[in-house]
């Protein structure tokens, strides 16, 4: 695939796509004659893969690391492991922050919802529904 269809496919710009290569995040895409990049399906299962990790937060400096742990093969299995394992632990706190985020957003649609149904705000004057707690 060119990179432009790999552009389109992955919604990256081929800048990004060119400059994941320089920094050695893709470092085995091929090139057809005058240079033209050439991904395959490796190429899209790496990319797959780094989107993954920077959506856990993983700088991208520590996901050239990880490539470089695999282009090193066996030596790195328990490296690679640990890292998936501290991943897994930012998602989920990642997680519970969400579901956090969204019991209060949810809160303040159901609340806003019923004021507007209403007409007014002053509905609350008696009986002030409590704002979930973020903190607990």
């Amino acid at each position: 695939m060119k990179i432009g269809e790999v552009a389109k496919k992955t919604g990256l710009t081929e800048h990004t796509l060119r400059f994941y290569e320089k920094a050695g995040l893709m470092p085995d895409v091929a090139k057809r004659a005058g240079g033209v990049r050439d991904y395959g399906p490796a190429d899209m299962t790496r990319l797959g893969m780094i989107e993954c990790l920077k959506k856990t937060g993983m700088p991208l400096a520590d996901i050239k690391i990880f490539i470089d742990w695999c282009s090193r093969g066996d030596e790195t299995i328990e490296q690679r492991l640990n890292m998936f394992v501290e991943r897994k632990r930012v998602v989920k706190q990642q997680l519970a922050d969400i579901t956090k985020t969204l019991k209060i957003i949810d809160f303040k649609i159901d609340y806003y919802s019923r004021a507007m149904d209403a007409g007014t705000l002053s509905i609350y004057d008696k009986d002030r529904p409590k704002l979930p707690d973020y903190f607990d």
